[in-house]
């Protein structure tokens, strides 16, 4: 959670409402290399953040979603969360931090 906060200078909320579907790839037009990229939903700004994964943050993101993992089919489980600011729960999504 400290590297997570670290990395992306995301608010506590923010971290929480993380998904395995904030994580996109993007392909550069220019060198066709693919970065990947680590979407952050809005919240106190109403303003959607898009960051750069460096090779140190993607490594934190890796050990995250492997321990989360199911071992068996390799997925991520979706779990509902409650929102204390909004007291209202959430439908079930891949969380990163369960």
């Amino acid at each position: 959670m400290v590297e997570f906060l670290q990395h992306t200078g995301a608010r506590i909320e923010e971290m929480l409402e993380a998904s395995h579907h904030s994580l996109i790839q993007y392909r550069l037009p220019t060198t066709g290399e693919v970065v990947p990229l680590l979407q952050i939903a809005p919240s106190k700004t109403d303003q959607e953040r898009v960051l750069l994964v460096s090779p140190e943050f993607a490594d934190v993101l890796s050990t995250i979603i492997t321990r989360v993992r199911d071992p068996r089919t390799g997925a991520v489980p979706q779990v509902a969360a409650y929102d204390h600011n909004e007291r209202v729960w959430n439908p079930p999504m891949p969380l990163l931090f369960q």
